[in-house]
């Protein structure tokens, strides 16, 4: 989120610093990623009054005073005498056999504005540091997915109060409706608990230049005062507001789902197809907006907008993440709504940028009109006896200490009860107001002690499984460790147990196959733009008994080929002596019927290799081929070591064809079978072929066995006897090609 200094001070009793305001964040949770001063990228910047125009062909001399000092600045720009621009201190720049001393700027250059067509004009020299924001700071934090509260000016102002021990102004505003006026609501979705209208009637003018700069700022595209003040709340109040031109909104709103196949186009003039199931916004003929989204531009408000329909809800944070998700859309309102953004806020905020209109536009308003009911604060008894579990000691003052961040807090014998604020949707457990009353005394000032007890004992480290590990890093495979949790999509076909926790449904489902554990972070590592690289992980499998197997799963992503990922595979069985064999295709349906190869073990199948099919890979968001064994991890087998040779080697070629409906992988064992026991230091397939001048039904294979002794050097005849038993040993079954 981003945010700007001068609107946190103008919630607090006092003129804090940068540095103070970035302090107390910090202490409250908040991670202040960068600081940004306005205009800080030019130095030095001044108001300049226009006193001559010289214009030449093609550029402009432009005489201007600069605090009383004389300068000539060279622009492009159209300038006319008597105006005050914005300058900037740079070097000079020469044009010809003339210099230009400094530079104009405009908004955009300032980051004030996305686009200018022509440089700032000041309209109040006496006062245009504070007009342009010039000594103001733009601040970038990341907030915590479980504070939706922080995703606000408001909220991040009083956690500065609360740590800085300065007063804190709230909002105080009034009902002052002044409008007739009433539209029909229906609410067909339990997915939306409440649902506000209020009709507000446009007068004329527009948003104040400072608050479209600001908007611009943190992150809004200023529009319109109706679009202007729906923005400006959410990013004061954190509640998102949409605004309907009532003259394209047909006898109702009405909230519900989507049906499969239904159209809708965005304000941007993106038409989406919808799945069945996303939450809309809808009249009698059409859908007007994505709920907590995204508007549609059947319904958007222009300059010649007179009424609106000002919209103020609370929908399900796991409705808008499905929306975002399934729509790839991601807005400043979506980002609020998924975090669960206090209802409580709804009607607060619908009557704040009502009179954010009144005063920038003249507008006039009606009463609000609620469809559902705004859930009352939590209620949280919290035990003096589990303070001091948590701390070490009970503090003195708590509701003065609480109260600091707007809790209110009635004392009992042996606790107290504490009343959810109403901007706050994370109070729930005792624990939730120990961890405030910490934060706000300071971790640092907690008592520090050993914990006598640990709930679990920790895992038991596997050697076995860190040998696996060590192997493959030193083949150049990096481990992943993932969190295990899919979307249903996700593992469609794939599925293990459900989760029953407060995640999303994007993190609902167990995997009965380790194959979408490495999916997952192959994906990740593409869309990061990383290289290429093989990526493993150590997967444990949890049927629905509660058993647990474990597997070594392995994936890479092209420009790789399956004979990397083979290489990886056969240095694994060599180094951990896995008796195996292979069975084809693979009985997965997720790998690719004529690229995949059960892995057996004494005939039973513990695994699987080949290439994934393509829309098994776009699921995950892949878009090159994947390659992928895994199997599961089974014990050591006897592995056989054997000297270096010094001595020389010869090397002999030998083709022959078996017929096409035996799999490649018995024809391998039979030539490793024939070769056991004799001075074989490596085979490898040169050629695999099937066309003339091979027989039909047959196919053609050339295998290079490399001969090297280990006790003495061996002559032609030897090396001519070796290669009689491999060729009796391949005739037992196959035809020689000589």
């Amino acid at each position: 989120m981003k945010v700007v200094l001068s609107d946190i001070l103008s919630f607090l009793d006092a003129d804090l610093g940068i540095g103070d305001v970035k302090e107390a964040l910090e202490k409250a949770g908040v991670e202040v990623e960068e600081v940004v001063k306005v205009g800080g990228g030019f130095g030095k910047v001044k108001a300049a009054e226009v006193v001559r125009v010289e214009r030449g062909d093609g550029i402009n001399w432009v005489q201007v005073y600069v605090e009383g000092v004389k300068r000539v600045v060279a622009t492009t720009d159209h300038v006319e005498r008597g105006e005050v621009l914005l300058w900037a201190d740079v070097p000079p720049k020469r044009f010809g056999d003339r210099v230009s001393e400094g530079m104009f700027l405009s908004e955009e250059e300032l980051g004030l504005e996305s686009k200018s067509e022509r440089l700032a004009r000041v309209q109040d020299p006496s006062n245009y540091v504070r007009e342009f924001l010039l000594d103001d700071y733009v601040l970038h934090l990341y907030i915590t997915p479980n504070r939706p509260d922080l995703l606000s000016v408001r909220g991040l102002a009083l956690e500065v109060s609360a740590f800085t021990g300065v007063g804190f102004l709230d909002v105080e505003i009034e009902e002052a409706s002044d409008l007739d006026g009433d539209f029909p609501v229906e609410i067909r979705d339990g997915r939306c608990d409440v649902y506000s209208l209020r009709l507000v009637r446009l007068g004329r003018g527009e948003t104040p230049p400072r608050i479209r700069r600001k908007l611009h700022l943190v992150g809004f595209n200023p529009i319109n005062p109706a679009v202007d003040a729906t923005n400006w709340a959410a990013y004061i109040l954190g509640q998102p507001l949409h605004a309907f031109d009532i003259r394209k909104v047909k006898e109702r709103i009405t909230v519900r789902a989507s049906r499969d196949g239904e159209r809708f186009v965005s304000l941007e003039g993106k038409e989406y197809v919808l799945p069945e199931g996303i939450l809309l916004i809808a009249d009698v003929e059409k859908p007007l907006a994505v709920a907590g989204v995204i508007g549609g531009a059947e319904s958007g408000t222009y300059e010649d907008t007179e009424e609106i329909l000002l919209e103020s809800a609370h929908f399900s944070p796991e409705a808008i993440r499905r929306a975002s998700v399934v729509l790839n859309v991601r807005t400043e309102s979506s980002r609020r709504f998924e975090r669960n953004v206090s209802p409580r806020l709804v009607p607060f905020a619908s009557l704040y940028a009502a009179e954010l209109l009144r005063d920038w536009v003249d507008a006039s308003y009606s009463d609000i009109r609620i469809e559902g009911e705004i859930p009352k604060p939590r209620k949280v008894f919290v035990s003096k006896d589990r303070i001091k579990r948590y701390l070490g000691f009970v503090p003195d003052n708590l509701p003065e200490t609480l109260g600091r961040l707007l809790f209110h807090v009635e004392m009992a014998p042996d606790g107290f009860y504490v009343l959810e604020p109403d901007h706050r949707t994370d109070i729930a457990l005792q624990e939730d107001v120990i961890e405030e009353i910490a934060r706000l005394i300071g971790y640092d000032n907690l008592p520090f002690h050993l914990p006598q007890e640990t709930p679990l004992p920790p895992r038991p480290r596997d050697r076995y499984e860190d040998e696996i590990r060590a192997h493959l890093a030193s083949l150049g495979a990096y481990e992943v460790i993932t969190l295990g949790l899919f979307s249903k999509g996700e593992v469609e076909g794939m599925e293990g147990l459900r989760v029953i926790s407060d995640f999303n449904e994007s993190f609902s489902h167990l995997a009965s196959v380790p194959v979408p554990h490495v999916l997952k972070a192959l994906s990740h590592n593409q869309r990061m733009g990383n290289a290429a690289v093989p990526l493993f992980s150590i997967v444990r499998v949890y049927d629905g008994n509660g058993g647990e197997r474990r597997y070594i799963t392995v994936g890479i992503t092209s420009p790789a080929s399956y004979y990397d990922l083979k290489g990886l595979w056969d240095s694994l069985v060599l180094r951990f002596g896995w008796d195996i064999g292979y069975g084809v295709p693979s009985s997965d349906w997720f790998f690719h019927p004529h690229a995949s190869a059960d892995i057996l073990q004494g005939g039973k199948k513990v695994g699987g290799i080949g290439a994934l099919k393509h829309r098994v890979s776009k699921r995950f968001g892949l878009k090159s081929r994947v390659y992928l064994f895994y199997a599961e991890i089974m014990p050591k087998g006897k592995v056989g070591y054997t000297p270096v040779s010094t001595l020389p080697h010869s090397v002999k070629d030998v083709s022959f064809i078996a017929p096409v409906d035996i799999p490649f992988s018995e024809v391998d064992s039979h030539i490793r079978g024939v070769v056991q026991n004799l001075p074989v230091e490596r085979l490898e397939v040169i050629d695999v072929y099937e066309g003339k001048p091979v027989p039909e039904g047959y196919r053609s294979y050339t295998y290079r066995f490399v001969i090297r002794p280990h006790e003495r050097p061996l002559g032609e005849g030897d090396i001519n006897r070796i290669l009689e038993e491999i060729l009796k040993g391949i005739g037992r079954r196959f035809e020689i090609r000589r």
